[in-house]
């Protein structure tokens, strides 16, 4: 990255718009960023990080979040531009502050200015993916901030570690070996719960004590056991039912024995009672011949009274005829008189009844007239009053067809209210049980956060630890360096010369270089207590990191298998919270939408009710609907017959008025009246009197006639009596003994035709059974009951035995195939374990992957700073890895000595004084920016901001330091130095020279090169 222009704008010291414009400078490949303290050199590299990261140079001014300008006007925004180079291509990016506090960022290419990128956090991705560093690598390979130059040269081993991850993204290696640890852990805790489980299994099947490496086999013998039991206890059930079906069929033959010889003993009862009553219904049979004798006799003597009576009356009526016609002739002489004279008057009764006829016929036709008139007016009434009628029901069966309509809609409605209604029932119970399930997953993963932060809390204080162990170890052994210093120097006071060292042998005795130190041995004392103290409290606190992680690992594993039995697939605690709110709403809402549709339904059924009940009362007043249609049609066919009557009437002259043909009627009926009265009088009269004078005689010859039959008739009956007594041979007492019993024959009769119908069926039945019923016996059945009872009870008890025996047959046989099961995966299991072993040692015992990886990349940024600090220390110091196998203190090898080629002696790289420091600062810097540009090839340092230090060194190493700087040029490489050394002023002519004038802010001004 080459930056190329530089405006700033309200941003620290500047106030107003200032322009910095780079590519003078470069001419050189290496300028100055020089000015009084205070001025603003510091903030020009603060711009460029800010303008391309959003954050400034330096952590202290980026934690203060102080870019703004105390000088600027409170309306005005605080801008940053910059254009830059990478690769050949130019980039321009800009940020803006508000005065609110409010950021904005815009970036582009100049080869695609519309393409604009104005998202902060899309700005920031695309500036660091151009570059290929983030900010922090930025901070320590291109840009050294001032106060931080000698960070990654003093930088513990955890630091340094933590510095090389994000340089280099080792924090994969890293992932690597734990993930091969936490697969060893999981492996491991796999072999032991399948060993837990196999001894579960046999603990179920009450077996202890025996090896997972057996297998299936650890059950073969009691599984043989329980089935050859089982076999035994089969057999024992089938003589058992065996057993049970023979007295069942016992029972069965001995109950329908027993149910026959009562049937049979019944019937021959039955037949004992009818053979009793036997004689006496012949007797009534022969009673029954002599009463069908009398009935027939009988008759005849009823025919001979009857006969005998009427003789009597007929000669009494002979008398009193005689002495009727002698008077009735007299009064016939009279009557012939009347009737001659009566016959004379009637000659005018013709003409007057031929007159009346018509006037009648007149009459009758005119009444009709009016009948017709009244009728066709009631029949008009009634014709209206019936429309009216159909004109109502015609209005009922549209209202029907209507409520037929709301009756359909109001069904489906309802239908589909019900469907829905079972459809939110179903999703409520679906509901409940899921927002039970995220209960449990919540209280487990809150269990499971608790834990997880316990363990966190555990390891910073294992860390808080260590690092007290560590502190603790330096004084330890520092007093021991000291008290071995202290013994080293009486031992080489005591050595004389041409005398062989007690300890090493050598005649040479070099004089000692230091003063012996004092030491405390009490000291020494309490530093190791403290020590061994502080390591069996690390030990306890790994322990609990053990105990929690194992805990931890157990819940999660819980919280994973309900989540996946649920289906739910997420498992933090706020989340679940989130999620299970969620959840309770909308198990709310599927509450509140039921009642709801409760509601809805209540309404529909109460709406199809009342719509049915107005239904069912149209149906029943449309019921009459068509007998309705008949009469109107009989009505308008009765209206049109009589409207073609009134009209023929009217046309033949017939009156509407009758009451004058009523009184011409009246007159000649009343003249009528009378001469027919005195006619039929007189006729009638005569007629009478001949009537009854050829009555007389007719009755008199009939009455004597009848009289000769009647004797006749009375001789003969009495004969065929005593002639039918004779034949019957039945006596006149016995005749008249019996005779009032005739009325009951028919009684008689069937009586005796019952009882012997009866008689024969029971006879016959009786026959039937006979020869099978006289051999049965009866035999007892609750012994053989009793019997089968004790078999069953025996059967039962068997069977129950049988069933658990079979449940243990199977329990051992599904126990028997699960440690077949689990010892095929404690096999597989122990495979992997194997190879995860080797694994887990090669990357946990010694040095790890990241380690292992971190320390390479070490050796190569060393091995170029080496290059650099030959030359500025004329060869005096090189840089040196810490041998891990010297120190384990430091347990990933990353601490710094420097060797001195003076004292042929290493030391730590804090010992070396300022300008020292600031040359092996200086060479690590850069040898970690070759290093870096060398193996990240999306990475290009064209250019390196270093930020004040050169004040410290003297002329020869201010010298040399410019020397290895301007070696960069011959890569390539521009170097930007702030510094107000006046040797650099004079030696670099590219100068950017800052000035701050008081009230007004700071202003730049850009010397270019030679």
């Amino acid at each position: 990255m080459k930056p190329l222009d530089l405006t700033m704008k309200s941003f620290l010291g500047f106030k107003e718009s200032t322009a910095v414009d780079f590519r003078p400078l470069y001419e050189d490949k290496i300028f100055l960023v020089t000015g009084p303290t205070g001025a603003g050199k510091t903030s020009i590299f603060d711009a460029i990080c800010y303008a391309l990261y959003g954050e400034g140079s330096g952590s202290t001014r980026t934690k203060a979040k102080c870019f703004r300008s105390q000088l600027a006007d409170d309306k005005e925004d605080m801008e940053v531009s910059l254009s830059f180079e990478v690769k050949g291509e130019l980039y321009h990016v800009r940020r803006v502050e508000t005065p609110k506090g409010v950021n904005k960022a815009y970036f582009y290419r100049e080869s695609d200015p519309e393409k604009m990128l104005v998202k902060i956090k899309e700005v920031n991705q695309e500036i660091e993916g151009i570059i290929g560093l983030n900010l922090d690598q930025f901070k320590k390979i291109v840009m050294i901030p001032q106060g931080e130059f000698r960070e990654f040269l003093t930088a513990g081993t955890k630091d340094k570690s933590e510095i090389l991850k994000k340089l280099f993204s080792t924090e994969q290696y890293e992932r690597l070996q734990w993930r091969i640890k936490e697969k060893f852990d999981d492996t491991r805790s796999i072999d032991k719960t399948l060993v837990l489980k196999f001894n579960e299994i046999l603990k179920e099947a009450g077996m202890e004590g025996q090896d997972i490496e057996m297998g299936p086999d650890a059950l073969l013998e009691s599984l043989q056991a329980a089935e050859e039991e089982t076999e035994n206890l089969e057999k024992e059930i089938e003589v058992l039912e065996k057993k049970g079906k023979e007295i069942e069929k016992e029972i069965a033959d001995s109950e329908k024995n027993n149910s026959e010889l009562a049937v049979f003993q019944k019937a021959s009862d039955e037949y004992d009672r009818y053979r009793g009553l036997k004689r006496v219904y012949e007797e009534k049979d022969k009673e029954l011949k002599l009463l069908r004798k009398i009935s027939a006799i009988t008759h005849t003597e009823k025919q001979l009274a009857d006969k005998e009576k009427d003789i009597r009356k007929l000669q009494s009526d002979l008398k009193v005829l005689e002495e009727d016609r002698k008077k009735v002739i007299g009064y016939m002489d009279r009557c012939r008189k009347s009737l001659h004279d009566a016959t004379e008057e009637a000659k005018e009764l013709d003409e007057k009844k031929t007159e009346k006829n018509r006037l009648q016929n007149l009459l009758v036709r005119s009444k009709r007239l009016g009948e017709a008139h009244a009728t066709l007016n009631e029949l008009r009434l009634k014709g209206q009053e019936i429309e009216k009628k159909l004109s109502h029901l015609r209005k009922k069966e549209t209202e029907l067809k209507g409520y037929m309509e709301e009756e359909h809609d109001a069904s489906g409605e309802l239908q589909e209210a019900k469907v829905k209604q079972m459809e939110l029932k179903l999703k409520l119970q679906e509901s409940n049980s899921r927002l039970k399930t995220l209960v449990t997953l919540f209280n487990k993963a809150q269990k499971r956060d608790e834990i997880e932060s316990n363990i966190r809390l555990f390891r910073k204080e294992e860390e808080n630890i260590a690092r007290n162990i560590e502190v603790a170890t330096n004084a330890y052994e520092h007093e021991l360096a000291k008290r071995n210093e202290n013994y080293a120097h009486i031992l080489r006071s005591q050595l004389h010369d041409n005398e062989p060292c007690p300890v090493c042998g050598s005649y040479e005795h070099p004089s000692a270089t230091k003063e012996a130190r004092s030491f405390d041995e009490e000291l020494i004392s309490t530093l190791e207590e403290k020590k061994k103290l502080l390591e069996k409290s690390l030990q306890e606190k790994k322990s609990d990191i053990r105990n929690g992680i194992r805990h931890y690992e157990d819940l999660a594993e819980e919280i994973i298998v309900l989540g996946d039995e649920s289906e739910i697939s997420i498992f933090k605690v706020d989340d679940l919270r989130i999620v299970g709110g969620d959840e309770k709403e909308k198990y709310r809402r599927l509450e509140n939408k039921l009642a709801e549709n409760m509601t809805i339904v209540n309404k529909y059924t109460t709406k199809l009710d009342g719509i049915q009940v107005r239904s069912e009362l149209c149906r029943k007043e449309l019921a009459v609907m068509d007998d309705l249609m008949k009469v109107y049609d009989e009505n308008n066919a009765r209206l049109h017959d009589l409207q073609g009557e009134i009209r023929s009437l009217m046309t033949d002259g017939v009156p509407k008025e009758s009451l004058g043909l009523i009184h011409q009627i009246k007159e000649i009926d009343r003249i009528i009246e009378e001469i027919s009265k005195r006619l039929d009088e007189a006729k009638k009269n005569f007629e009478e009197c001949q009537n009854q004078d050829q009555n007389l005689r007719g009755q008199e010859s009939a009455l004597n006639q009848t009289l000769i039959s009647s004797l006749e008739a009375a001789k003969s009956l009495k004969d065929q009596f005593f002639t039918s007594l004779l034949e019957a041979d039945v006596t006149r007492d016995a005749y008249e003994m019996n005779k009032h019993k005739v009325p009951d024959t028919d009684s008689i009769e069937e009586e005796i035709t019952t009882f012997f119908k009866g008689y024969n069926a029971v006879k016959g039945v009786y026959e039937s059974l006979r020869e099978h019923g006289e051999s049965l016996r009866f035999k007892e059945v609750d012994p053989l009951k009793s019997r089968l009872d004790e078999s069953m009870k025996e059967l039962k008890e068997k069977n129950q035995q049988y069933k658990e025996k079979e449940i243990l047959v199977y329990n051992l046989k599904r126990s028997h195939v699960r440690l077949g099961e689990i010892h095929e995966s404690y096999l597989l299991n122990q495979k992997n374990l194997t190879v995860l072993q080797d694994l887990y040692d090669t990357a946990n015992l010694g040095m790890g992957f990241e380690t292992f990886v971190q320390s390479y990349y070490f050796e190569g940024i060393l091995l170029r700073a080496n290059e650099r600090l030959r030359k500025m220390s004329e060869g005096r110091y090189k840089l040196k890895r810490r041998n891990e196998t010297e120190n384990r203190r430091e347990k990933i090898g990353l601490g710094l000595d420097v060797f001195d080629e003076y004292t042929g002696r290493e030391r730590d790289v804090q010992s070396l004084s300022g300008g020292e420091s600031f040359k092996a600062s200086l060479s690590l810097a850069l040898g970690l920016s070759d290093f870096i540009e060398s193996h990240k090839g999306s990475v290009n340092l064209e250019t390196i901001f270093i930020d004040e230090g050169f004040g410290s060194l003297d002329q020869d190493s201010l010298d040399n330091a410019l020397e290895s700087l301007m070696e960069l040029n011959v890569s390539g490489r521009i170097v930007g130095i702030i510094s107000h050394v006046t040797e650099l002023k004079d030696r670099i002519p590219g100068k950017i020279e800052v000035k701050s004038i008081p009230g007004k802010g700071s202003t730049i001004k850009v010397n270019g090169g030679i």
